[in-house]
């Protein structure tokens, strides 16, 4: 299986619970279905995004190119106010716990995920990969940022492999 992580396109200021995309940010959701072209990603079996507006339009050209609909998971929200730090982190690690299970039952799909820097901070903390990544690599995530990995498994274990990242211009 493939995950193709993203951090949503540039947002707005405004309203602040959930602002859209900016022109810019707009434009590189246009710009998305070009970058998974140039940088040879695999097609989109499945769009996962945040409750948020800004995740959902990121993924609008991919929705259209893949002829997908984006299916929202809660579980890769944003960090509320009313949520501790553990709780976050048991959330987010459910959901990658739950991807490399599956990932053994469909080995040939590929996932898109949409998401925000928080989660993918936190993420990034938890992934089974054979890179490192908690290094200046992986440190910051502009808009419309991405990241592919292959799950694979092993007799010994399941990894989340490296293949490549890049950006959205």
């Amino acid at each position: 299986m493939d995950i193709v992580l993203f951090r949503h396109a540039k947002k707005g200021m405004l309203p602040f619970e959930d602002p859209g995309l900016t022109p810019e940010g707009l434009m590189q959701s246009e710009r998305l279905p070009d970058v998974v072209s140039k940088y040879n990603l695999p097609a989109a079996a499945a769009l996962w995004a945040s409750e948020k507006i800004r995740t959902h339009q990121t993924f609008q050209g991919l929705a259209s190119t893949f002829k997908l609909n984006t299916e929202t998971k809660a579980e890769l929200n944003l960090r509320s106010e009313s949520e501790s730090q553990n709780m976050f982190h048991q959330r987010v690690k459910i959901l990658i716990d739950e991807l490399t299970l599956s990932s053994c039952n469909d080995l040939q799909s590929c996932i898109y995920i949409c998401t925000h820097y928080d989660w993918i901070e936190e993420a990034m903390a938890l992934i089974p990969s054979d890179k490192n990544l908690l290094t200046f690599e992986f440190n910051s995530w502009a808009p419309a940022q991405f990241v592919h990995f292959k799950i694979t498994k092993s007799p010994a274990s399941t990894i989340w492999k490296f293949i490549k990242k890049g950006v959205c211009p």
